[in-house]
């Protein structure tokens, strides 16, 4: 079979499966992407790609099908244009998904998450003018929406959307947080309000909270707000002794900022375990002190993390002495740290914690392929895909889990170009359609069995033989022909 062919031979009842096939591979071009825009085949995962060209989102932003345009929406690299478009969206559906601008997860061998970019101060304007409520109540969830936009909304006719650009503020601006604190909606974006403040809750503020919680009748509503009220307040001697002497509050304010150093000394010893490692995790805390203090942690716990250090430029050094810490807290989150030095990496690969191994593995793009294969064998989490995806995932060790007895694992490592050829086909030949489809994606497929594979009865092989980026583009070309589009 030559490595292109003039048309391929393509039975009807596949055709749709081979369109959505290539509507996900990643190596198909804005051309090929184009032309699939105007097939009559599900196009979700074509309105999904992060490369969809500004060509291809017109066309399917103009779509009959609101569940295709609001899956467009959702989009964070849509352009200006199509923004506009999909902001005067007959759905509502729509609208709401593009106001939201919603968190997003890559799985591209690196774990993250991520946040869409700004829309435009032009779509800001008409999503806050939107006729529903609903609408409008996703944009103020929307972490980039400008302030002027934003102070309107407080002002809106529907108290819900009032109170969610009130708690949503982020950060809030702390000569307005009295004002924002009275709209924001119940206890808890009251609480949200007091998480995102980047600065201390100034003494009145904090006291006029305490004040409305002492007079609630039902105050177990407001219990939630006193530990958040405890770490942020600005603290004078009064709010000082009426936090530590509740022992519930006594690790949130070890943790405020504004607390005295002498006081800060004291609870380095105090005989709670949350105390003491709340002292440890004060950005001030002097290092001598900080590395004679004992703390227990939970190595299964997802939190237990510092988030002033995951925003620190950190050099190399500092990096080597965090690895080092004798605290987990800080090893833990240095792992989740971006671009770590490959002595930070070796360190922490070695480390005593599973919690810091596994974030190696899940975020470092220089994590060692013994550790991979290690955490992955075991490993039964949602990033499992990613570190067999991973460019350091040792070829033996994928192997060893597609032909496993478990079908999840057979799963994970179909798609690893290091498999052997016999093993493709073991997996070609599974009874799962799913482990077919993503074992026909293989990049390691000779294009002469990959073109045969276009042809096969299964619509699953079909598919995932199309979504297979070492397909060329000639033939993709060929197959759109074919289609006639």
């Amino acid at each position: 079979m030559p490595a292109s062919f003039e048309r391929p031979v393509v039975t009807p009842r596949n055709l749709a499966a081979l369109l959505r096939g290539l509507a996900g591979n990643p190596s198909a071009r804005p051309e090929v992407l184009v032309r699939l825009a105007t097939a009559n085949i599900d196009r979700t995962e074509l309105a999904r790609r992060r490369d969809l060209p500004a060509r291809a989102a017109v066309i399917l932003a103009g779509d009959e099908d609101a569940n295709l345009r609001s899956e467009l929406a959702a989009n964070p690299h849509l352009p200006a244009e199509v923004q506009i478009v999909l902001a005067q969206d007959g759905d509502s559906r729509v609208r709401g998904r593009l106001a939201e601008g919603a968190e997003y997860f890559t799985t591209v061998g690196v774990h993250g998450r991520h946040f869409p970019g700004p829309l435009s101060h032009e779509v800001y304007e008409l999503l806050a003018l939107d006729r529903e409520p609903k609408v409008r109540r996703a944009l103020a969830f929307n972490r980039h929406l400008p302030d002027d936009i934003r102070t309107r909304m407080l002002e809106d006719g529907d108290a819900r959307t009032a109170g969610i650009a009130a708690s949503e503020w982020n950060p809030p601006p702390i000569a307005r947080i009295g004002e924002l604190l009275s709209r924001a909606s119940g206890a808890f974006g009251r609480e949200m309000l007091l998480l995102r403040l980047d600065g201390p809750l100034p003494t009145e503020a904090a006291r006029g909270m305490l004040a409305d919680i002492d007079s609630c009748a039902d105050p177990a509503n407001s219990a939630r707000l006193l530990p958040q009220i405890a770490a942020t307040a600005d603290l004078d001697a009064d709010l000082t002794d009426r936090f530590l002497t509740d022992p519930r509050l006594r690790p949130a304010v070890a943790a405020n900022p504004t607390l005295d150093p002498a006081h800060v000394a004291a609870l380095a010893h105090d005989p709670d375990n949350q105390v003491r490692a709340a002292v440890v995790a004060r950005r001030d805390l002097d290092p001598v002190l900080r590395e004679s203090v004992s703390v227990e942690y939970d190595d299964r716990s997802s939190g237990n993390t510092v988030e002033w250090l995951l925003a620190e430029d950190l050099s190399e050094s500092d990096q080597v002495t965090f690895a080092r810490s004798r605290h987990q807290v800080f090893r833990k989150t240095l792992a989740m740290h971006t671009a770590l030095s490959d002595e930070a990496v070796g360190i922490l690969a070695a480390d005593e914690s599973f919690a810091v191994r596994l974030f190696v593995c899940e975020r470092q793009p220089n994590a060692p392929g013994w550790l991979l294969a290690r955490i992955a064998a075991d490993w039964k989490g949602y990033s499992r895909w990613d570190m067999l995806a991973h460019k350091n995932f040792p070829a033996d060790a994928a192997t060893v889990l597609a032909r496993s007895d478990d079908p999840h694992d057979r799963v994970v490592a179909a798609a690893h170009p290091g498999l052997p050829a016999e093993t493709i086909e073991a997996l070609l030949a599974d009874d799962a359609d799913n482990l077919r489809r993503r074992a026909a994606t293989n990049p390691s497929i000779p294009t002469d069995r990959l073109i045969a594979l276009l042809e096969a009865d299964e619509p699953p092989v079909v598919s995932g033989a199309a979504a297979n980026r070492t397909l060329l583009e000639v033939t993709m070309h060929q197959v759109l022909d074919h289609a006639g589009l």
